[in-house]
């Protein structure tokens, strides 16, 4: 690989921390070759160690209850799916009379008939064995 420049340097610094081992391989060993020629390579090096070792020694006190309290209460509460199927309810009420009034209008029966022949329609109409209580209209 090139020589190591003092930008590669500081860029590689930058992502991977201060561990060279934990760089990538091909960059160890002229990262190595750079912090025992460069001052400047030395001084960053030294400045990401202590940032690093702030950090690794860097204790959070636990949240307090009170703080827990808070953020539950703030948090959005989850839907249940039963309460999203009953907010539905007059959509599927319209649904249903809809899909039950299309199937009674297809029961209905038709009587075919010549527009000039009503009385043949009304005879039809008036038939005992038309009539859908049976017996006599």
């Amino acid at each position: 690989m090139a020589e190591m420049t003092l930008d590669r340097f500081l860029d590689l610094l930058d992502r991977h921390g201060p561990v060279i081992d934990r760089w990538p391989a091909p960059d160890q060993d002229g990262a190595e070759a750079l912090l025992a020629a460069s001052a400047e390579a030395r001084s960053a090096m030294a400045d990401a160690r202590a940032v690093a070792s702030i950090l690794n020694n860097l204790r959070v006190a636990p949240p307090s209850a009170a703080m827990l309290g808070r953020i539950l209460d703030a948090a959005p509460r989850p839907r249940r799916w039963i309460s999203e199927i009953l907010s539905w309810r007059p959509a599927i009420a319209f649904a249903a009379a809809l899909v039950v009034g299309v199937y009674l209008g297809a029961m209905v029966p038709t009587v075919q008939a010549n527009d000039d022949d009503w009385s043949t329609t009304l005879g039809y109409a008036l038939a005992d064995d038309a009539s859908p209580f049976g017996g006599t209209p």
